[in-house]
């Protein structure tokens, strides 16, 4: 308690410090806020957006050979690496997984730091006065001190520190690990979005083309049921068809629309136009039979499992933190300073001040924390061997679907791109004898739209090999391979 004999002092001072106390406590150091800027068009009917400035270009978000690869063999004819940066550098979960690893990092150099002693400089001015003479005599105090020294430094004698320090590294090296898994889930996802989109707008065309036909069949049924060639039943039954053909083909105009807000979800609304056809990607797919005879030992090389691994470590160091806190602790603080009862005396001759202040803890009766903390961490890493055996268990699921799925994928590709080549082929020579007056164009229109279910059927199964093919691109994603594939 400072007491001050009213009347021996002028306020002035005082106020001074009031006034420069208040006027340093309304101040802030919190950044400005700012609204972040909307990435979605202008308008709910909208399909673009306008790019908004990045600190993290797309340009600057280089791809790793794996990918490259796997792109080159995709999308020979079509360029999709400015797909995939824009994807990564817009998608707001894989930016989170950045920001992760960073704040993951600089825990690590926090927790380092805590093994070093911290130095520091204190400068203090002291005052205390009573209105009582005796007391003033005996307790009174004027002192103004400036020192160095180290503040509650730590010996890490039994490993609590460096346990510590251990478990952060471990944390921000799982995160690191993360960030590459989530980079192969993402890019995984933009290619089967692409994928999908592609395939829908091929779709659509098709669609298209059945109803354009059906249209004219029904303008056919039409001048056949003016002149009595048919009944009318036969009219409501073509009229029924087109109908359906041009409801099928509205829906396919909106199922490909959502899959291109589906693949700007995830690449930006301001990603580049798709382009190209299905049958162009993966045109010399040699198939992944060669996979089946590698060691599931490799599997160990993927990011989600090394994460895993990475976090088991690390609750393993945590669990010798926890048994260092059954052991005393013993902190040092010291400082070599100066000391004087007015400031302009702090660095005369004879104001050295050394100050040394050992500290023992120990802990005797804490009611059983420890001993609960302790618990916890072999817990803990108890679930982190289960999250481990866990992880690689559906690693080696994936592999195996996706392997196991291939060869069926394979043949239903082949058997449809056959019929629907068929198909086309016979298409073909119908047109030739309609042109030549042998056969009617009603039944040439009919034929058409067969072809064009024919190819509906391969666009399907092609767009299941493709999107079996990503999966498996996704299951090794991370895992250096003995052959490119």
């Amino acid at each position: 308690m400072i007491v001050s004999s009213a009347g021996k002092r002028p306020y002035r001072p005082r106020l001074l410090v009031a006034a420069l106390v208040a006027l340093l406590g309304g101040c802030s150091l919190a950044p400005v806020y700012e609204r972040p800027q909307a990435t979605v068009p202008s308008t709910l009917g909208g399909a673009a957006a306008p790019p908004l400035p990045q600190a993290n270009t797309a340009s600057s978000i280089a791809l790793s050979e794996q990918e490259q690869r796997f792109l080159r063999a995709f999308s020979p004819d079509h360029d999709l690496a400015p797909l995939l940066q824009q994807a990564l550098a817009h998608n707001p979960d894989f930016r989170n997984t950045v920001l992760q690893v960073q704040q993951a990092r600089a825990q690590y150099r926090i927790e380092r730091a805590q093994q070093l002693p911290q130095i520091g400089i204190d400068a203090q001015q002291a005052r205390q006065s009573y209105d009582d003479p005796r007391q003033q005599e005996r307790y009174g105090q004027k002192l103004v001190t400036a020192a160095v020294g180290i503040d509650d430094f730590e010996f890490d004698l039994f490993g609590k520190l460096a346990s510590l320090s251990a478990a952060a590294q471990q944390r921000y090296l799982a995160s690191s690990a993360g960030q590459q898994a989530a980079r192969g889930a993402l890019v995984a996802e933009v290619l089967r979005t692409y994928t999908l989109e592609r395939a829908a707008a091929q779709a659509q065309a098709r669609f298209q083309a059945i109803a354009d036909d059906s249209g004219a069949l029904l303008a056919f049924a039409d001048d056949q049921h003016d002149v009595g060639l048919i009944s009318t039943d036969a009219l409501d039954r073509q009229r029924h068809q087109t109908d359906q053909a041009r409801g099928r083909a509205l829906q396919a105009a909106s199922d490909h629309a959502a899959a291109r807000r589906a693949l700007q979800l995830v690449a930006g609304y301001d990603a580049p136009a798709s382009a190209g056809a299905i049958e162009e990607l993966l045109p010399a797919d040699a198939g992944s039979m060669a996979l089946r005879d590698l060691d599931s030992a490799v599997l160990l090389q993927r990011p989600d499992i090394q994460q895993a691994e990475a976090e088991l470590r690390a609750r393993n160091a945590d669990i010798g933190a926890a048994r260092a806190a059954f052991f005393p602790s013993i902190k040092l603080s010291t400082s070599l300073g100066t000391a004087s009862d007015v400031l302009s005396g702090l660095f005369a001759a004879g104001s050295r001040t050394w100050s040394f202040v050992p500290q023992l803890t120990m802990p005797i009766f804490d009611f059983g924390r420890n001993r609960a903390n302790l618990d916890i961490a072999q817990l803990r890493r108890q679930a982190g061997v289960a999250d481990y055996e866990k992880a690689i268990e559906s690693a080696f699921r994936e592999v195996a679907d996706a392997l196991d799925a291939g060869p069926a994928l394979l043949q239903r590709e082949q058997r449809e791109r056959a019929n629907s080549e068929r198909e086309r082929q016979r298409i073909q020579r119908m047109d030739r004898r309609v042109a030549q007056g042998l056969q009617d164009r009603p039944a040439l229109l009919g034929e058409r739209i067969a072809a064009e279910q024919a190819a509906l059927d391969h666009l399907q199964a092609r767009q299941e090999l493709i999107l079996n093919r990503i999966a498996l691109f996704r299951a090794f994603y991370g895992v250096q391979l003995p052959h490119a594939s």
